[in-house]
């Protein structure tokens, strides 16, 4: 018996805790990943950083980061960046960090 995958399984629904890195600030909450799109929600209901909803469409590269403290000392080696076609780029420290680059360039 022969097992064909569909479009639709390429991109299966994943979420995680996550932080947000931009620059010397950190955010932390949760990252999700549907068919359509990545999305980052801060725990924090006050934050100035997100919601984010990035198009999986209008993802151009996903690559390997490294999570920063103060914005300079690199501390750990489990984040990702994601650029978008419009030059925009979001890094995020997520735990297995090479399970998401492969669901997210399948």
């Amino acid at each position: 018996m022969q097992m064909t995958l569909s479009i639709e399984a390429k991109h299966q629904p994943k979420s995680a805790p996550a932080t947000l890195q931009k620059n010397a600030i950190r955010v932390d909450g949760r990252l999700t990943m549907s068919r359509e799109a990545l999305d980052f929600k801060s725990y924090s209901s006050d934050c100035l950083y997100g919601p984010y909803h990035l198009p999986l469409k209008d993802i151009v590269k996903v690559e390997t980061c490294w999570g920063k403290g103060a914005g300079i000392l690199p501390i750990t080696h489990d984040g990702i960046q994601v650029t978008l076609g419009n030059g925009e780029r979001y890094q995020f420290i997520v735990a297995d960090p090479d399970a998401w680059i492969e669901s997210l360039s399948a």
